[in-house]
Order: structure tokens, then C-alpha cells, then sequence
């Protein structure tokens, strides 16, 4: 079963915006060779165009098998690359996401839960 990650961040710290610049392309390079090698199933970054940019400028949305998704997290490049962005750009943080058999589920789930509880 697949599930996603989305990765995201504000607007670089004052004086970091060279390094946040590089940053962005070395996880660019990261995640678009985690799928080459077959580790990820879909990568992709996105940059907002409106809104506030000081709490978010953008976010990459990765998916991949679970374990695939959940052993990033030991993964020491991954937790470099999340150290790095929390230290160069404001509110740099990321969310677990449910996608494709997993929304089912999890939709499933919720409506068990309200017969549970008699709702």
C-alpha cells in the first residue's frame, strides 16, 4: 500500500536565501533519485503562488510503499536535508498523507467509528 509525504516550507530565513536556494535543489536531486531508484513512486515540488510566502513558499509531495515512505525517517540524507530546511527557511516541517487504497481506508475507518460511538 502506498502513502505520501508532503514536505513544506516558508520563506528562507534572513540571509539564508542563497542556501535555501541550494538546499531546494539538492532535495530536488534527492527525491527525483529516491524514484529513479525505484525507492519512491512519484515526486513532484510546487512553488505557491499566492498566499502568505513568510509561512509557505512551497512543498514537495513524495509517495511510495509505506516502508519505503516511513524508512526515510532513518534515513540519515532525508533527516540532514530536514535539519538543513529548518534551519534556512521559516516553518519547514513535513505531514504524513494518505493516497490512493489508503483514503478508502481511512474513510472506511471514520465511518465504523461513528457507528462506534453511535453517531
Amino acid at each position: 500500500m502506498e502513502t505520501g509525504m508532503l514536505i513544506r516550507w516558508g520563506a528562507p530565513r534572513q540571509g539564508r536565501e542563497e542556501e535555501s536556494l541550494d538546499l531546494f535543489r539538492q532535495c530536488d536531486e534527492y527525491y527525483r533519485g529516491l524514484v529513479a531508484d525505484g525507492k519512491l513512486t512519484f515526486y513532484e515540488p510546487f512553488l505557491l503562488g499566492s498566499g502568505d510566502s513568510e509561512v509557505e513558499s512551497g512543498f514537495f509531495i513524495i509517495k511510495g510503499e509505506v516502508a519505503g515512505i516511513f524508512g526515510l525517517l532513518d534515513d540519515q540524507k532525508f533527516r540532514n536535508l530536514m535539519t538543513q530546511g529548518s534551519i534556512l527557511t521559516e516553518h519547514y516541517r513535513f505531514d504524513m498523507l494518505a493516497v490512493g487504497e489508503s483514503v478508502d481506508r481511512g474513510l472506511d475507518e471514520y465511518r465504523q467509528a461513528l457507528t462506534a460511538v453511535g453517531v
